[in-house]
């Protein structure tokens, strides 16, 4: 009767050590990984799903990275265009003052000049991986800037970015080859702008030495300027303002929308992502749990059997 209850014994306790081995190891992959589902094998329809959205997730990935590639270039240009106006400004400030009587004007036209060359700085700069929408320098004015602003998918899951226009020649503020083409450097009729009459006065603000100059006088200030002429430069430099003005708003709209996009695409990203995870994730702390009750029936069995051995050895050298 011992012999027969210790073997039921020992089959019991050789099944629990089987059986705790087995899913310790399992909770322990589970546990190291993270992941509940880690293959097809665990759960095939959760790791389909899962890697079905963790492709998802890449090819979002890549467009968010196509979205803030253009929105840097806009946001290059957008700067450069405020700074731009901050400074146009203070020139029309400048100009205002030489109304004055007893004015420096030679200081004036001092700070006038440096005021420019700022300007021409912060417009020479304002590039963004090599591309400058601001200033040219070729002797054919550059193609239309082309930057990706949305995305859009297809009935069939085909993911494809939409793409913006912008016309370099309603960006150019500088032209070094051909002054008639920058905002900046081309020849403005003051007499258009005062009083719509039919003799031109051309003035222009920036002289960058172009290889096809702007018809007209440069707007400067000096004791042989009269009311009249600053009345001109005035009307000029608020007008070359307003230019400036509307190209800002132009890209900020751009800017806008691209950030919008930006925010959404994010935002699909983290929906997929605790998507894949509710499929995938392991719940840690029921693993561990797990994991505790697994090692200590393992040791439980290892121990039982360590003393049926035991108990086995003394019942053959009792009847021996």
């Amino acid at each position: 009767m011992s012999k027969i209850m210790t073997v039921g014994y020992v089959q019991s306790a050789l099944q629990t050590l089987l059986f705790a081995s087995d899913n310790l190891e399992a909770t322990e992959k589970r546990t190291a990984s993270g992941l509940a589902v880690g293959s097809a094998a665990d759960n095939a329809g959760y790791w389909s799903a899962a890697t079905s959205m963790t492709s998802d997730q890449s090819v979002l990935g890549s467009i968010g990275d196509a979205l803030n590639l253009g929105a840097s270039k806009l946001d290059t240009a957008y700067e450069a265009v405020t700074s731009s106006i901050n400074i146009m400004d203070e020139i029309t400030g400048q100009l205002v003052t030489a109304y004055e009587e007893g004015t420096d004007r030679g200081a004036l036209n001092g700070r006038i000049s440096s005021l420019k060359e700022n300007l021409k700085s912060v417009l020479q700069a304002a590039q963004f991986s090599g591309d400058n929408w601001l200033h040219n320098s070729d002797t054919l004015l550059g193609a239309a800037k082309s930057i990706p602003a949305s995305f859009e998918r297809s009935v069939s899951g085909a993911v494809s970015l939409n793409y913006l226009s912008i016309d370099t020649a309603d960006t150019t503020l500088i032209d070094s080859a051909d002054a008639s083409r920058g905002l900046l450097t081309a020849a403005i009729d003051a007499e258009t702008l005062n009083s719509g009459g039919t003799s031109p006065r051309n003035y222009y603000l920036l002289d960058v030495d172009s290889a096809i100059g702007a018809p007209g006088t440069e707007i400067a200030v000096s004791d042989a300027t009269t009311s009249a002429q600053l009345d001109d430069m005035v009307a000029v430099v608020g007008y070359l303002t307003d230019g400036l003005n509307r190209l800002a708003s132009s890209l900020g709209t751009i800017s806008a929308r691209i950030d919008q996009q930006t925010t959404f695409v994010k935002s699909l990203q983290d929906v997929l992502d605790k998507s894949v995870g509710r499929l995938v994730d392991a719940d840690m702390e029921e693993e561990s749990t797990k994991l505790t009750a697994y090692k200590t029936q393992q040791s439980l069995s290892i121990e039982l059997l360590s003393m049926l051995n035991g108990h086995q050895q003394s019942a053959r050298v009792l009847f021996s």
